[in-house]
C-alpha cells in the first residue's frame, strides 16, 4: 500500500488541512469478465465524497501507472481551483 500525504490550502484562506491519498496494491479482479483477468488498484481520496476509485489495468504495473495518472489529474484539478499543495510525503505501508 502506498500512502501520499500533503497539506492542502485554499490560497484565499489561512486554514490548511492534511489530506491523504492511498493506493492499494494491485489485485486480480475476477468480477470483470471481458477476455481475461484485470488487475485493480483502489485509490482512496480523503477529500472526496466518493471515497474509493477502482483503477483497472491489464497487469499490475499498468494498474499502478493508471492510478498514478489519476492522482496527477486530481492534483492538477485542485491546483486549478486555487489550492496550493505543500509538504508532500510518500510512505509505504
Amino acid at each position: 500500500m502506498i500512502k501520499i500525504e500533503f497539506w492542502l490550502k485554499k490560497s484565499d484562506t489561512d486554514q490548511g488541512n492534511l489530506e491523504h491519498i492511498t493506493i492499494s496494491e494491485p489485485k486480480i479482479n475476477n468480477t470483470v469478465k471481458m477476455g481475461g483477468f484485470f488487475y485493480v488498484c483502489e485509490v482512496y481520496l480523503s477529500s472526496s465524497k466518493t471515497k474509493n476509485y477502482p483503477i483497472y489495468g491489464n497487469n499490475p504495473v499498468d494498474s499502478l501507472l493508471l492510478a498514478s495518472e489519476f492522482i496527477k489529474t486530481h492534483l492538477q484539478v485542485l491546483i486549478g481551483r486555487g489550492y496550493t499543495v505543500g509538504k508532500v510525503e510518500n510512505k509505504e505501508h
